[in-house]
């Protein structure tokens, strides 16, 4: 398949904790069969299918069933600000044919951007 991996990372506020509505940093990358994604730790990441069949994916990512943090095993990912926030920073949409974004009206800043060859609709 084809399609697109988002990912976005939350700034922090000045004692640390990550704000929901500001965005340190969005990026969308491109991805087809065989394509390596590295996701950044303390991202939040989704894929989109563009595609006209399946877009399949594996985690490889180490698993240490004897650590005490949670982050190392499966379903450790907290989505609870994805939720709150409606989605990410920008929607993937279809515009002409094509892939395209559009901002969520929610976020109050997005910092840093790489949107690789994505067009921004503004509504």
């Amino acid at each position: 398949g084809t399609g697109f991996a988002l990912l976005q990372k939350r700034a922090l506020d000045s004692s640390g904790k990550p704000l929901n509505d500001v965005i340190e940093e969005f990026k969308i990358i491109p991805v087809t069969g065989g394509s390596i994604v590295h996701m950044d730790s303390g991202s939040g990441h989704l894929l989109v299918n563009t595609g006209a069949t399946f877009l399949v994916t594996t985690d490889d990512s180490p698993v240490h069933f004897t650590a005490v943090d949670t982050a190392s095993l499966p379903g450790h990912a907290d989505y609870s600000a994805v939720k709150a926030m409606r989605g990410f920073a920008f929607y993937v949409v279809e515009h002409e044919g094509v892939a395209a974004l559009v901002p969520n009206p929610l976020y109050k800043e997005i910092k840093h951007t790489d949107f690789a060859d994505l067009s921004l609709l503004t509504v």
